[in-house]
């Protein structure tokens, strides 16, 4: 018998009895009030992602799946404290090779084949012949270029989608470009090569193979010190660099998150390093509030629900309406 078509998550309205195959993105043993154990985990697929909870014979249940799997799911969707929620009657891993992976891995809006020609025309407007050659090294090497296009920006913060990443440092090179003209003493070429260079550790970092995870390196070393290596594998295969130019470059990496206690070894010191990270924080945290509008699920209601990334709820507009683009 042909299986039913799938519902995806952006799809359901909370109401629907399911019995079908998710990626299991997380999955933990929980107590409950009364003392008793029960399995929270979290279900997704391209389109979003969705709570759910196993109340009968977790502890069996947790022995046979695990994060990562893909798991037919047997169970009622509904809506719990304003979020999408659902209740499991019965989960068993699937096989992977039987599981069309891109059904389960979100993608870009945006078209990645306008995105690549889009920033080759950047790359082709950088002025400084030291910067652009080092960009080309990175942009002409097909194999490579091509993993830096397919990957995300992050797990699920901002820009978790296959050509996030691309999308996220085409969208700060235009930013760059906007605002260059304001402030004069702000070398542009520095602050593109910058973008380009500051999460490109990233490509190392994370892997789309079942959601997006971290890799091994990832989880151990991290973006930032990995970009910082790629920095320097790449400046040794040029002539001449100049030093300070590559000190330059360096600290742009290794300063981007603003903050020593998010993650960045040094302070931002310079106007481009600066810029940078103002920008990188802008862009995440505008697309992450639209994803918040995209997948809220309280309605008609003029506020999202709790929002974890930004600590507060979210204003929609009156009933709920969405802002609409000039």
């Amino acid at each position: 018998m042909a299986e039913s078509p799938r519902t995806e998550i952006a799809d359901l309205e909370g109401t629907e009895a399911l019995d079908q195959v998710f990626l299991l993105t997380n999955v933990e043993l929980r107590q409950t009030k009364a003392g008793g154990n029960f399995l929270s985990l979290e279900l997704s697929d391209r389109s979003g992602r969705m709570q759910a909870k196993v109340w009968d014979n977790a502890d069996v249940v947790m022995k046979k799946v695990k994060a990562g799997d893909f798991v037919r799911v047997r169970g009622q969707a509904k809506i719990y404290n304003k979020r999408l929620d659902m209740t499991v009657h019965s989960i068993v891993a699937v096989d992977e090779k039987t599981v069309d992976k891109a059904v389960f891995v979100p993608r870009s809006q945006k078209d990645v084949g306008e995105l690549q020609a889009a920033y080759r025309e950047i790359v082709n407007g950088v002025k400084n012949a030291w910067l652009k050659t080092l960009l080309r090294t990175f942009t002409e090497d097909p194999e490579w270029f091509a993993r830096f296009c397919d990957s995300p920006a992050a797990v699920r913060l901002h820009h978790a989608c296959v050509g996030g990443l691309l999308e996220h440092v085409v969208t700060l090179s235009r930013l760059a470009i906007a605002i260059s003209p304001f402030y004069p003493n702000l070398d542009r070429d520095l602050l593109i090569a910058g973008i380009f260079l500051h999460d490109v550790g990233k490509v190392r970092e994370l892997t789309t193979d079942k959601g997006f995870q971290y890799t091994d390196e990832g989880r151990l070393v991290g973006h930032i010190a990995i970009g910082s290596q790629m920095l320097e594998e790449v400046v040794r295969g040029i002539p001449d660099f100049p030093e300070d130019l590559r000190l330059r470059l360096q600290h742009m990496v290794l300063s981007h998150h603003g903050e020593l206690e998010y993650g960045s070894p040094v302070l931002p010191a310079t106007m481009e390093a600066v810029a940078l990270h103002h920008l990188d924080n802008l862009d995440a945290k505008i697309y992450a509030f639209d994803q918040a509008m995209r997948e809220s699920t309280t309605g008609a209601e003029s506020w999202t629900e709790y929002n974890k990334m930004f600590e507060r709820y979210l204003y929609k507009g009156p009933q709920g309406h969405a802002r609409e683009n000039p």
